[in-house]
């Protein structure tokens, strides 16, 4: 009986368990990895990346991708330096416009999906070429420079001993896990990626859901811009694209399920700090970047891969107990 839990709670925490096993490995092959400095750096890094990950966590349980994030991400990275740069607007209205812009391409790529009736994977594929050409029209290939110290705090600043980018990813997190989890609105989007025929029979516009989940992707991916972008004091183009691999890599390796109907938020958040915890440790050392490209390959791969091989086995287990 003690084997048995001992089984489960080695099931349930299994990533936990690599997190903790990487950043064991790492302190024994770099004496700068385990140190509070560099373990909050490792957070602070990847505090845009969690959020963004958040953010498409949603749309895939909802039963799609979103391949725009990225781009997404630059568009409102150069508008927000445009906003505060050129503009001179003041800080409360430059976030307002950034997560609104955030919203408003989130909600093209879900209106379009809907309208085209065609699965979101393909519709952001074309969007992302989209996002990124207003990108650079915006911002006429140049970087933005110089940002206001004001607007800086919210990627470098800390409130206390802890960085303001740490604290963002809490209350996000708190807020999505809380409607996933406790609201209608969260059993609707798990419906609606799990079965949606009979989310639609139960009375569930998918349609709807599915809209909803793409706004709150893009406003969430437009907040992790601007940590993004206020953590650099700079803005460009260049800033975003790359991000979508990432946060589709950190959804599947922490449990969400590319067919929809499955997952939560501390999945995603460990599967965001597992691929930030392996960056910094290879750096420190001394692998490069191209690397590490391959070594995130390999690991989409085989999450990919594992999400698979459970879905079969979740039919097999299904067929054979019919069968009995």
């Amino acid at each position: 009986m003690n084997t048995i839990k001992v089984q489960k709670i080695i099931k349930k925490n299994v990533l936990l368990l690599i997190l903790i096993g990487l950043c064991l490995l790492f302190a024994v092959l770099s004496e700068n990895f385990f140190t509070v400095s560099n373990l909050l750096n490792i957070v602070k890094q990847n505090a845009y990346l969690i959020i963004a990950s958040i953010g498409v966590a949603l749309v895939m349980i909802s039963g799609g991708t979103d391949l725009s994030i990225g781009q997404l991400m630059s568009v409102v990275a150069v508008c927000t330096g445009a906003f505060l740069k050129w503009m001179n607007l003041p800080l409360p209205l430059v976030m307002i416009l950034a997560i609104l812009i955030g919203a408003i391409l989130g909600a093209f790529n879900g209106f379009v999906a809907n309208l085209l009736k065609i699965h979101p994977m393909i519709v952001t594929l074309a969007t992302m070429t989209m996002f990124q050409g207003i990108s650079f029209l915006i911002s006429g290939s140049k970087a933005i420079y110089d940002l206001d110290n004001s607007f800086k705090f919210i990627g470098q600043g800390y409130i206390g001993f802890i960085p303001v980018p740490v604290i963002i990813v809490v209350v996000v997190a708190l807020i999505v896990d809380f409607v996933a989890k406790k609201t209608y609105f969260g059993r609707y989007i798990f419906a609606s990626g799990g079965n949606p025929e009979a989310a639609r029979l139960a009375g569930v516009s998918v349609k709807k859901v599915k809209l909803m989940v793409f706004i709150i992707c893009g406003a969430l991916g437009a907040l992790a811009s601007v940590v993004m972008v206020s953590r650099a004091g700079s803005a460009n183009s260049t800033m975003g694209p790359g991000t979508e691999f990432n946060a589709i890599t950190a959804c599947v390796l922490g449990g969400i399920s590319f067919i929809g109907g499955e997952g939560e938020v501390k999945g995603v958040i460990i599967g965001a700090l597992i691929l930030g915890v392996l960056s910094n440790g290879m750096q420190l050392i001394g692998l490069g970047i191209y690397v590490q490209y391959v070594v995130k390959g390999i690991i989409l791969l085989l999450a990919i891969g594992y999400d698979t091989y459970q879905k079969q086995a979740k039919v097999r287990k299904v067929v054979s107990t019919k069968a009995l």
